[in-house]
């Protein structure tokens, strides 16, 4: 009886011995696993704020190429409106040197007609001075040729209206030189400032002119056969806008038609080529 209550004892202690040890084995591996849980929550924290910092990241990112797209894109826009921009510049710019170019030929064209008009002035004036000599005054006025012989000359007096016998030879000079280019006109311009008329049938000094450059211009037709339709009478008195000498005047070419014709001419010559 004795040896099993030994027995009992000792195998109760052994038990009691071995509850123990699992015991404080199963606290140090609750102990064990509370920190590793604790470890692991603060990795848990520390991963979720790496999270938050990631996706924060990400968006801002997401924002920052969304900007440059939205950049670029502007960019490729504006790029294309200034190489719209450009191309029309430089099509105005053409257009304007075409202009330039085309106002350069103009202006050689009118250039070359009035060379060619100043050439045609200067063959006339030529010609009239080799006909006249020293029997008229010639010159060149508002860039005319200009034949101008008294009238006293011409008349006999400056307060008649029939040319003078004397003056015949004159005219019929002026009549060769109008006949030599049949392209010349001109102009018969009587210009008076008488101040009484023996002939009371004339009014005034616009009469007197007018009769004066008409007598004139009857003789170079009759006389001298120039064509009617190349010459023009103007009478003029003392009121006219610029001061006046008794004489009368022969103004060459008076008329710009054919410095116009060049013109054109040269123009339409300039736009073939």
């Amino acid at each position: 009886m004795k040896k099993i209550i030994v027995f009992a004892s000792v195998l109760l202690m052994t038990i009691t011995a071995v509850h123990s040890q699992k015991k404080k084995d199963l606290l140090d591996e609750i102990d064990k696993l509370r920190k590793e849980l604790k470890t692991t929550k603060g990795e848990l924290n520390d991963a979720k704020k790496k999270e938050r910092a990631t996706i924060t990241r990400v968006e801002t990112m997401e924002a920052q190429v969304k900007d440059l797209k939205e950049t670029n894109a502007s960019l490729l826009s504006n790029m294309g409106s200034f190489t719209e921009l450009s191309k029309k510049k430089a099509q105005n710019l053409e257009k304007s040197l075409e202009s330039l170019q085309e106002k350069d030929r103009q202006l050689k064209t009118i250039n070359d007609a009035i060379g060619k008009s100043d050439s045609l002035r200067l063959a006339s004036l030529t010609i009239f001075k080799q006909a006249l000599g020293n029997d008229a005054k010639i010159g060149v006025q508002n860039g005319m040729v200009v034949v101008s012989i008294a009238n006293a000359t011409l008349f006999g007096s400056d307060k008649s209206t029939t040319v003078d016998a004397k003056a015949k030879g004159i005219l019929g000079k002026i009549a060769a030189a109008v006949n030599k280019k049949p392209e010349t006109k001109i102009i018969v311009e009587g210009n008076s400032n008488a101040l009484s008329f023996k002939d009371k049938s004339i009014k005034d000094n616009w009469d007197l002119s007018s009769r004066q450059a008409s007598a004139v211009v009857r003789m170079l037709q009759k006389d001298f056969k120039v064509d009617p339709k190349k010459m023009e009478v103007v009478g003029k008195s003392e009121y006219g806008s610029e001061s006046i000498e008794t004489a009368t005047r022969i103004i060459v070419n008076p008329k710009f038609d054919e410095f116009y014709g060049l013109v054109k001419e040269n123009m339409k010559n300039a736009s073939k080529s």
